[in-house]
């Protein structure tokens, strides 16, 4: 019986998708011996474009004997509808999956990930978030960009492994690790488990727009859902470890849109046409980026909007709070009882006016903790 079924969508992902394939095909238990490939089935749901990615998918999986690897045309250019095309596939089968696993095409899977996701799922977890970092390599290739992170921001977004060799032992940083413990990890794209059940009670996964008339589509499917399952009382599980590792390419290739805030937009390509090395590209700005907008989109995305689906998150957590707690809570209950039927974009909005409203003082606290 078919225990996990992975869905990955691919849109010209010829480099990406053999790693991510291995990476599955290789799942070991706590002793090292590979998990019985009957257990899982891989569905790609390939928007076919000008790369090979279909043939990709096709010579990595014949090295791995037994192993069920299905290639679905999806030709709709958005985040969701390949993602449900896959996952109707799977429910469609004579004995469908257990749990559905959306994937992306450039995640690495360690190990004993698949192991340690059953572990919550016996215990009869029905929905997983699971850790996941840009890939420890990039960190170690911009040493300065790394150091920038850590005084600015903190260890939140660096795995494990770098946090140890990278972060000194005296220091204390804004965030870590640690908020995703107190707050509950928001669930990524990259690595989600649903049981099946779940997933058709909560009616899968559906496009969100960031207007009303439907034509700006979010382009993720981890948060909706994570939101109509927090709404509607399902726990979700945070695994912390083992932590996959997902591609730096869009921090690599496309800067000037996460740190459109920053001084050196302007003058990366002239710069860029002398340095064709991204690492060292990025490593070199590094100094000049503005971390403000990362300190709020902490704040915001993994504090405060946390605390909407799960008002009680703010007295579990008045710590990071202080004196604002009561009224963070209040504003909270009163949104509530205005919008029993919330969708994304509403969520969304609220949680930037609780930003507007609160991120300095929680800044200041976050700030007190570190140099206590």
């Amino acid at each position: 019986m078919t225990r996990y079924g992975f869905v990955i969508p691919t849109y010209n992902e010829a480099e990406y998708i053999g790693r991510t394939i291995e990476s599955i095909a290789n799942q070991q238990d706590e002793q090292g011996r590979p998990i019985p490939r009957d257990q899982y089935e891989i569905v790609i749901a390939d928007a076919p474009a000008e790369d090979d990615t279909a043939r990709v998918v096709a010579a990595t999986a014949v090295k791995f004997p037994g192993l069920r690897c299905t290639v679905v045309t999806e030709t709709a250019r958005s985040m969701v509808i390949p993602r449900n095309t896959g996952i109707d596939y799977l429910l469609d089968q004579p004995t469908p999956a257990q749990y559905i696993v959306s994937g992306d095409a450039d995640t690495i899977f360690p190990p004993t990930w698949l192991t340690t996701v059953e572990k919550e799922t016996r215990r009869g977890a029905t929905v997983v978030s699971t850790a996941g970092f840009f890939e420890a390599d990039f960190w170690r290739r911009c040493p300065a960009l790394t150091r920038r992170y850590t005084e600015h921001v903190g260890t939140v977004f660096f795995p494990q492994s770098i946090v140890d060799s990278h972060v000194r032992e005296e220091e204390r940083p804004l965030f870590t690790e640690q908020v995703f413990r107190d707050f509950g990890r928001p669930v990524s794209d990259c690595a989600l488990v649903i049981e099946a059940q779940t997933y058709r009670q909560l009616d899968g996964f559906r496009p969100g727009y960031y207007d009303g008339a439907g034509t700006h589509e979010i382009p993720a499917v981890g948060w909706p859902f994570m939101f109509r399952a927090e709404f509607a009382d399902i726990d979700i599980a945070y695994v912390r470890t083992p932590e996959y590792e997902t591609s730096a390419r869009r921090m690599l290739h496309e800067p000037e849109a996460l740190f459109s805030g920053s001084c050196y937009t302007g003058e990366i390509e002239n710069y860029r046409s002398e340095n064709h090395d991204q690492h060292a590209v990025l490593d070199h700005f590094a100094d000049r980026l503005d971390m403000a907008p990362l300190r709020r989109y902490v704040v915001k995305n993994y504090l405060l909007q946390q605390c909407i689906t799960r008002p009680e998150r703010v007295n579990q957590n008045a710590a990071y709070f202080g004196d604002v707690a009561a009224e963070l809570a209040e504003r909270i209950a009163a949104w509530r009882a205005d919008h029993t039927q919330a969708v994304t974009r509403e969520i969304f909005a609220f949680a930037d006016e609780l930003t507007d409203q609160f991120l300095h003082p929680v800044l200041e606290l976050a700030a007190e903790r570190a140099l206590a």
